[in-house]
């Protein structure tokens, strides 16, 4: 037989032997993009958290339909860090307790304490936090009647869903008429009108309001008359792991804290 040279391939063909190298380049570069990248970043986990819809500064007030205050800092300084989105729910003192400790709609409470309620809470695996900040609970009077005693009280003032029964030493109710109030504004109001003779409240959230009412110091706090200090904890009851987390916090930026705590004026 006669010998042919060899053909070559055509060029189109060698084009499109280049176009599916080049191709296959591209796509391999791409998936080691992809690999060396890492999977893309989770969302952050939302979280619920029922404050109370009370104006309570410097610890936590509503402004024009938004949440402010230490507590708001704090927390939303911890969200940041362990990718948490915080959602404030604002509900009154009694049904804050309800949706907490009953119907279960709500992941955090803040703020929170073991002694509060404690009936409620029998019987509930109740998570809380090392303690966020420290408060104390008294009877203001006004200064004239500063040391006249439990004697003088025939009328307290207090906020609606809030209890004085732990102060110490304890009150008895069945000697004192007692005058709820919805918001602590106007709880201070009735004291300085002497519509009540006493108003139990926090201290340093009266003292914030009175100052922003031009009334500074014309409701003081009696130390003579039963009072309590504590802890203002964060708690969980679904999200346990969540709490293991703010504690580490609360430790690992302990400077960050204590700031946030003198922009509040919560460092005396």
């Amino acid at each position: 037989m006669p010998n042919h040279p060899a053909k070559r391939p055509p060029e189109r063909n060698a084009a499109l032997c280049r176009l599916w190298t080049l191709a296959a380049a591209l796509v391999a570069a791409c998936l080691l993009a992809l690999v060396c990248a890492g999977p893309a970043p989770a969302e952050p986990v939302e979280l619920t958290v029922g404050v109370e819809r009370i104006d309570y500064p410097p610890y936590g007030s509503f402004r024009q339909g938004d949440y402010e205050g230490y507590a708001r800092d704090l927390l939303d300084s911890f969200a940041i860090e362990y990718g948490y989105t915080m959602v404030y729910v604002p509900l009154p003192v009694k049904r804050l307790y309800q949706e907490f400790l009953e119907t279960r709609t709500l992941d955090l409470k803040f703020p929170d304490s073991p002694d509060w309620n404690p009936a409620r809470r029998r019987g509930l695996h109740i998570a809380y936090s090392d303690p966020a900040c420290s408060y104390t609970d008294g009877i203001l009077v006004k200064p004239e009647n500063l040391g006249k005693g439990m004697g003088a009280i025939r009328t307290l003032g207090i906020l609606a869903g809030f209890k004085p029964w732990l102060l110490t030493p304890p009150i008895d109710p069945r000697t004192i008429k007692i005058s709820e109030n919805a918001s602590i504004s106007g709880l201070l109001g009735k004291g300085l009108m002497g519509r009540v003779d006493g108003v139990y409240a926090n201290v340093e959230a009266a003292r914030h309001l009175l100052s922003a009412m031009g009334r500074a110091d014309q409701l003081v706090l009696d130390p003579g008359l039963p009072h309590m200090t504590g802890c203002y904890r964060l708690s969980t009851i679904t999200r346990p792991l969540v709490m293991q987390e703010f504690d580490r916090f609360l430790k690992t930026r302990s400077k960050l804290v204590d700031a946030l705590k003198r922009k509040h004026g919560l460092d005396r």
